[in-house]
């Protein structure tokens, strides 16, 4: 059952504050103060937002800073890029009060003890392409071979797992090579020490240099990303700011389908090594992995935790409920 989330009204900002996407993180019980339409000052709540990927897939924080939507809604947002590994701690360090990344990760770490809540999932299926040298042709061909991933037990892991199993072959039908970064990953084409990989747009389309193109998309396979998380404490005693948050997210995940040169715009300018034909094809591609409004879906959820269990050799809550917030 979906949290019942109010409604937060606010008035629209004239001058927008740029927020750096790096530096040291800033209290979210301070305030910053920026100019209102009628020229009076209005208070916003400072709130370091972590994000767990390069790419376009979290497009919809980067619009909600560069065009100004989360100081509409109350939030000075300070962005700052975390490895997948790191977001957790990041949280329970107090370094970043609210953070992005997969369900799995947190699951995982709600199973060892830790008290998270999910608040807000912007993407419900994969957000990869499957990336193969020119010689490839089918899916079947890729068994006995090694295909790129990132880490073990990461999306990249997951995805392989389910791409393998509803096309009838076994998990262990390829080998896989954990080869952390995105550029590893490409050299490991390029060179030919590996069949393939999995990306996220636009990230491999240098592939097409040397023949490499996409077997297929995982867009169609659902799987929680995008899935914003914050501890338990913070959430508890900062509701207001929580409920901003998705208010605002919700105006983000719109913007993006209704302003589609500004949201290229902005993927171009947090990913600088994209080229604006880049930025094209990773809004487009997202456009079918962004959902429509921010509602943290149980089952998805529920299938991060029987994922992170099975990993644990634990058994996984019977009800998901108690890790999604819900508003007080």
């Amino acid at each position: 059952m979906k949290s019942k989330w109010g409604k937060i009204g606010a008035g629209a900002i004239g001058s927008v504050m740029l927020v750096s996407a790096c530096g040291s993180s800033s209290s979210s019980t301070s305030t910053t103060t920026a100019a209102g339409s009628s020229g009076t000052t209005k208070a916003l709540t400072n709130l370091t937002v972590a994000y767990a990927a390069t790419g376009a897939g979290f497009s919809d924080l980067y619009v909600g800073v560069t065009d100004g939507i989360f100081q509409r809604y109350g939030l000075n947002v300070k962005l700052v890029q975390v490895t997948p590994a790191n977001l957790v701690s990041a949280l329970l360090s107090g370094s970043a009060q609210i953070g992005g990344g997969v369900a799995d990760t947190t699951a995982s770490a709600i199973l060892k003890g830790e008290k998270l809540q999910y608040v807000a999932l912007t993407e419900g299926t994969y957000n990869l392409q499957l990336w193969v040298n020119k010689n490839i042709t089918s899916l079947q061909q890729l068994s006995g071979q090694s295909l790129a991933l990132t880490t073990q037990g990461s999306e990249t892991d997951f995805a392989l797992n389910d791409l393998l199993q509803k096309n009838g072959m076994s998990t262990t039908s390829v080998t896989r090579r954990y080869l952390v970064s995105a550029a590893q990953m490409i050299s490991a084409i390029r060179s030919g020490a590996v069949a393939g990989g999995f990306f996220q747009p636009p990230t491999a389309q240098n592939l097409t240099q040397v023949g490499g193109h996409i077997l297929t998309s995982l867009s169609n396979f659902p799987y929680a990303v995008g899935a914003y998380i914050s501890p338990d404490s913070y959430a508890s005693s900062h509701p207001q700011v929580i409920n901003e948050f998705y208010a605002a997210e919700t105006a983000n995940l719109a913007y993006l389908r209704a302003h589609p040169a500004q949201t290229q715009a902005a993927i171009e300018k947090y990913n600088t090594q994209n080229t604006p034909a880049d930025a094209k094809i990773a809004y487009t591609f997202f456009l079918n992995v962004w959902k429509q409004d921010p509602s943290v879906t149980p089952s998805l959820i529920q299938g991060a935790f029987q994922r992170a269990a099975a990993k644990a050799k634990v058994t996984p809550p019977s009800s998901v409920s108690q890790y999604i917030y819900s508003p007080s």
